[in-house]
């Protein structure tokens, strides 16, 4: 009895690991969307942007003021892709579940002009990013984030190490 237990508990992890592997190894559609947001910042290519996001498109958090749509994301990509002109978005992990996909990124650059009127010291920085994407329609209608900036401004020597 015992030894029919182990088995059939072996046979469970066995097909729980194969039907992980099958689902965070395929990417679905909403999958391939959201990796275009990092193909757009490192490709530096806006018009990425105009096919990926929704003209509702909402940045959580966003700084005051900010736009909605295409045109907030637009500016964020050319202001971080001009201080930091070797700016690369590496995606770490992906979990996709319903109309959501999470991506954990690291974000690496070395800042070569003023970044949201921080002067460059020609530093580089190295930070981890986690974006939660909201899609329907195939277009992304809403981008949750969290950046490690408190690393990032270490990093820039703009506060102590």
């Amino acid at each position: 009895m015992k030894k029919q237990i182990l088995v059939l508990v072996y046979l469970l992890v066995i097909g729980a690991l194969a039907h992980a592997q099958a689902t965070t190894s395929m990417p679905t559609a909403n999958g391939a969307i959201a990796a275009m947001w990092y193909e757009a910042f490192n490709k530096k290519d806006t018009s990425l942007v105009d096919r990926i996001v929704s003209d509702t498109w909402v940045d959580i958090p966003s700084p005051p003021d900010t736009p909605t749509g295409p045109a907030a994301l637009k500016r964020t990509l050319v202001a971080l892709t001009t201080a930091f002109p070797d700016l690369h978005l590496a995606i770490e992990d992906v979990i996709q579940e319903g109309d959501k996909v999470v991506v954990r990124s690291e974000i690496t650059g070395t800042q070569q002009q003023a970044f949201f009127g921080i002067p460059s010291k020609g530093r580089r920085l190295t930070i981890q990013a986690v974006d939660i994407h909201q899609i329907k329609d195939g277009k992304i209608i809403r981008t949750w984030h969290t950046e490690d900036w408190m690393s990032g401004l270490r990093q820039l020597g703009v506060i102590g190490q």
